[in-house]
């Protein structure tokens, strides 16, 4: 059963937790299974240069705590007359939260972290200077575009945890339908399903797209999505200040967090490159078991 599922609008709003239920029912029905909700934010402002940053997050869910955050979910959008919730629109009173005050505005982003503190599993994020890893790999990545990287970089941060903690079951992904790279991203899932080794590494049961306004839990990779590639903005300033949201959502459950910059890219960039036969002066880094380290000499422009 690997053909994506797509949940279109249409159904009535109270009906949503109905759709919910129906979807773990169908794509995750082994007892011990989880689910994953995965969301892409793109801030074409990422930097004072302008470089856009990339971020693709999400979180980890029980089945059941999952239905229970979807309860509260609705309490709060219904309390704020929210359709639904949207980080970077909450933290500039943007429609649909131009109605609310700054201090409402404030409270709703606070009663949603607390939803996901007491009920997630674990968050995962991985983020990019989309420019920094293009002008490193071209169009010749070993990793595919920088979305297919993060997807990749995503999927280890939830990996690392199944390894962790010994997780047995399986898990059922959920990306939000509609981003312009869900062709990408059903790709690389069905290439996960297709290999068996892949299969069993990263538990998969099944993936879907869905729409945020009728599967709410989706909304939470939202918020994780826009903090992180907040805090990397501030990061490739030179600012290291954390924003006290950020850090409240970042407190618990449990969090994986990837920086792709050129520190952290030089091992997969030496790597693809010895593969290939080319010289990896200038590039100091890690990939797998391979360690590569040289002083910097200028040739590639790459600073470590």
């Amino acid at each position: 059963m690997n053909a994506p599922l797509t949940v279109q609008c249409g159904a009535p709003a109270d009906g949503a937790h109905e759709v919910l239920a129906r979807l773990l029912e169908i794509l995750a029905h082994g007892k011990a299974d989880v689910v994953a909700f995965l969301k892409c934010y793109f801030d074409e402002s990422g930097s004072h240069e302008g470089s856009p940053v990339l971020c693709l997050a999400g979180y980890v869910f029980d089945k059941d705590q999952c239905k229970v955050l979807d309860v509260g979910w609705k309490e709060i959008l219904d309390r704020y007359r929210l359709p639904y919730f949207r980080m970077s629109a909450c933290a500039h009173r943007a429609p649909p939260f131009d109605h609310l005050s700054p201090q409402e505005c404030i409270d709703a982003e606070k009663a949603a972290i607390a939803l996901i503190n007491n009920h997630a599993l674990l968050g995962v994020a991985a983020a990019v200077n989309e420019a920094e890893y293009q002008s490193m790999f071209g169009d010749n990545s070993p990793g595919g575009s920088p979305y297919a990287y993060l997807c990749w970089q995503v999927l280890a941060g939830i990996r690392a945890w199944v390894n962790r903690t010994n997780f047995q079951g399986d898990i059922a992904y959920f990306y939000e339908a509609g981003h312009a790279s869900q062709r990408e991203a059903n790709a690389l899932m069905k290439r996960i399903f297709d290999h068996r080794e892949l299969r069993e590494g990263y538990r998969y049961a099944n993936h879907s797209f869905v729409d945020k306004q009728k599967v709410r839990p989706v909304q939470t990779a939202d918020i994780l999505a826009w903090q992180f590639a907040t805090q990397m903005k501030r990061w490739i300033n030179k600012d290291r200040r954390m924003r006290a949201d950020f850090r409240a959502l970042a407190e618990k459950p449990p969090h994986e967090l990837f920086l792709a910059d050129r520190k952290t890219l030089a091992g997969p960039v030496a790597y693809h490159r010895w593969l290939q036969r080319l010289p990896v002066e200038g590039i100091t880094g890690s990939f797998g078991y391979r360690w590569f380290w040289s002083s910097y000499d200028g040739r590639d422009g790459l600073v470590i």
